[in-house]
């Protein structure tokens, strides 16, 4: 029988930004909803507010709950089978407008609301996953046997520190959709914050050793009983082991259904993803 999901999600700012004053202009979050006939769904995303735009926090925050909202309710209604490309193309729209509305009642340009999205959709043996921008998506099918891979490469442009956003013109054309038939037991979305944390940007490949010790400590837990935000990733984003690798913005949701370990692996495998954060 399959575990039932176990999430946490975290953003935490960056040293630049603290050092300057800046909010944190990530977002992030999870939850999982149930179908009319049983099926549990995880609804997982992560965004990303672009560091020039000035209320890209905004934006980001924005993009994780109309997500939440409107893919909630179609899968309530309709389980993952109503997750098809005209649907996320949908919501794109939808956010797009959203965020148009806004910025034309606080008289800015909606680029001041940029952020990225990557989006994830896992029921019982389908997934569907979206993004656009930099970050990734990094998952491990039940097959696997626990190694990790990642679902779309993060969206780099040409030039240093540029990416694509949900409020660029041709942003449906920047939007990668996949979708995965099979269970998926474990899944990571995170933002470009800790990129050459988790990624092997010259082999791109995702760095097992360190989602590995994470996932079996969320494995150790219970699920929650609401969605909020994980005291624990806080704490690991914002350790100087991390710091001292990233001084950017960092968003990590992280979800697993594989069945607990015999053994509550707390301190060994903290203290292993820390290694893995520090090599």
């Amino acid at each position: 029988m399959t575990a039932a999901w176990r999430y946490a999600y975290a953003s935490v700012a960056g040293t630049s930004h603290e050092k300057n004053g800046s909010p944190c202009q990530d977002a992030g979050s999870c939850r999982v909803v149930e179908t009319s006939d049983g099926e549990a769904i995880l609804l997982a995303m992560a965004s990303d507010g672009a560091g020039s735009a000035r209320r890209s926090e905004e934006g980001a925050r924005l993009a994780v709950a109309l997500f939440l909202a409107e893919f909630g309710i179609a899968c309530r209604e309709r389980g993952i089978a109503a997750i098809d490309r005209p649907f996320i193309l949908a919501w794109l729209t939808k956010l797009r407008r959203r965020i148009a509305a806004r910025a034309a009642r606080a008289g800015i340009r909606g680029g001041e609301y940029a952020c990225t999205a990557l989006g994830a959709v896992i029921a019982d043996d389908r997934a569907v996953f979206f993004q656009i921008g930099d970050g990734a998506i990094v998952v491990s099918p039940r097959q696997a046997r626990g190694e990790c891979d990642w679902v779309f490469w993060p969206q780099h442009g040409e030039f240093a520190n540029t990416t694509n956003f949900v409020t660029q013109r041709d942003a449906a054309r920047a939007l990668e959709i996949e979708f995965h038939d099979g269970p998926i037991d474990d899944v990571a979305l995170f933002t470009d914050g800790i990129e050459r944390l988790v990624l092997d940007l010259k082999a791109k490949t995702a760095h097992t050793p360190f989602f590995r010790p994470l996932f079996g400590w969320l494995a150790a837990t219970k699920p929650p009983e609401k969605s909020e935000t994980s005291p624990a990733l806080v704490q690991y984003l914002g350790s100087k082991q991390v710091c001292d690798r990233t001084d950017d913005d960092k968003t990590l949701v992280m979800a697993t259904r594989r069945p607990a370990p015999q053994q509550k692996p707390s301190a060994t495998h903290a203290a292993a993803a820390k290694s893995a954060a520090a090599g």
